[in-house]
């Protein structure tokens, strides 16, 4: 499971999606709240088109803070700092499909 997050990270650190689409169900979905209160989210595509848009987060630094298995579903809580400026809260919802843990859902907080 740690092999998925590790894909999620550094693929922000690089700058690259395509490193970290291959973690994520192709249903997956992102949400968090904006700067201004306002829900922002959807479909996990946005989450990469931010990726592939923003520079390389190459100062980041992420742990995992909390992992939580259930049988197949899994919870995993990650901290970030100097993702391009902003520190983030996330906790992924992760689902094991064909023997492989993949993300459903990531919901984040900014600091």
């Amino acid at each position: 499971m740690r092999k998925v997050l590790d894909r999620y990270i550094e693929a922000g650190r690089q700058g690259k999606s395509e490193l970290m689409r291959t973690a994520f169900l192709p249903q997956a979905t992102i949400h968090g709240l904006a700067p201004d209160g306002s829900l922002s989210g959807g479909p996990i595509r946005s989450l990469f088109d931010y990726i592939d848009s923003a520079p390389a987060a190459k100062q980041l630094q992420a742990q995992i803070v909390s992992i939580e298995i259930v049988g197949s579903v899994a919870q995993v809580r990650v901290e970030s700092d100097h993702w391009n400026g902003a520190r983030y809260s996330d906790l992924f919802q992760l689902l094991k499909v064909g023997g492989e843990w993949k993300i459903l859902s990531k919901i984040y907080h900014t600091h």
